[in-house]
């Protein structure tokens, strides 16, 4: 699965980006997880970014954060009203194990 390529002034300027829920860079993520979903992906590399000063990095994301991400990110899509997108979403969340809570120990008196 090819990743996004973005040319940026520098990190801040990135990491500003997912602060401020840049629409488009969500929309991007949460397509790229889906598809690593479909396609059984143990993690994908979403953005290949390349700064003005030459360097780079790549936002890489793991298997086992994919539905935190979808879940996270599920009210950005229906801000911008990605309906579909949410409902997809939505089946990947439903399906996901749900973490198990820590058992309560019993105190002894």
């Amino acid at each position: 699965m090819a990743c996004h390529v973005l040319f940026l002034k520098d990190e801040a300027e990135f990491f500003g980006m997912l602060r401020d829920r840049d629409s488009d860079l969500i929309l991007k993520i949460c397509k790229s997880v889906l598809t690593a979903v479909r396609h059984k992906r143990k993690k994908i590399d979403i953005f290949d970014i390349t700064f003005k000063d030459t360097s780079g990095m790549v936002f890489t994301i793991d298997e086992d954060q994919y539905t935190t991400i979808l879940k996270n990110c599920l009210a950005d899509m229906e801000k911008i009203e990605e309906y579909e997108l949410c409902a997809n979403m939505k089946k990947v969340i439903d399906r996901a194990p749900k973490q198990k809570q820590p058992r309560k120990q019993k105190e002894i008196v």
